[in-house]
């Protein structure tokens, strides 16, 4: 999905306003305060707040795409990948922790058809992703094949996710980054092909 400059510019205060209030206090009106334009011109680029917070979720999507392509084409073996995309996605968030608010806003979203969907099919999106890595890796014998791609992809997905909504609820009191680093670590061992 291609976004115009200004578009990318709402996209990115939605963004910030999620961090700071929460995905129930943005409004367009409080939008259009943060971008400093009137709300109906808000229209002009979005048809409404669901419009916006599908936008959101896309725009991330893309983000997080872009960011990883240079290490998914790599000739590294599956593990080295499953360790860059770990390292890469918590380095993201130190560096945009507002992101993690709109993430983990999907309970907010159960409730909208469209960013339920959304948000549904970019989890299994980055499932596939996961598990097409491990695959790779299971291929290179970097990875032990004996437990199923999918079962390790809810693993590491899952310990990620929980590490980092840790990570938000303590108010960002410890390095995500190193504990990124341990992590892996433990997954490493989960993932090494038995001998």
């Amino acid at each position: 999905m291609d976004f115009t400059p200004r578009q990318i510019e709402i996209i990115e205060a939605a963004t910030k306003l999620i961090g700071t209030k929460g995905i129930q206090n943005v409004t367009t009106k409080h939008l259009a305060d943060e971008v400093g334009f009137s709300e109906p011109a808000l229209y002009r680029h979005f048809s409404g707040k669901t419009e916006i917070l599908v936008s959101v979720l896309e725009y991330f999507r893309s983000k997080m795409r872009s960011g990883l392509e240079p290490f998914l084409a790599a000739q590294t073996n599956g593990a080295a990948k499953i360790q860059q995309l770990i390292n890469f996605q918590f380095n993201l968030f130190v560096q945009q922790p507002a992101v993690i608010m709109v993430i983990f806003a999907e309970t907010s979203f159960q409730y909208d058809q469209q960013l339920s969907a959304t948000v549904n099919r970019l989890l299994t999106q980055k499932k596939k992703l996961v598990m097409n890595i491990l695959a790779e890796g299971m291929a290179d014998g970097s990875i032990r094949s004996d437990i199923a791609s999918e079962q390790l992809a809810s693993i590491i997905l899952g310990s990620m996710r929980f590490t980092v909504l840790q990570w938000r609820l303590s108010d960002f009191s410890f390095d995500l980054a190193a504990k990124g680093k341990e992590l892996w670590q433990t997954l490493n061992l989960l993932i090494q092909p038995t001998t």
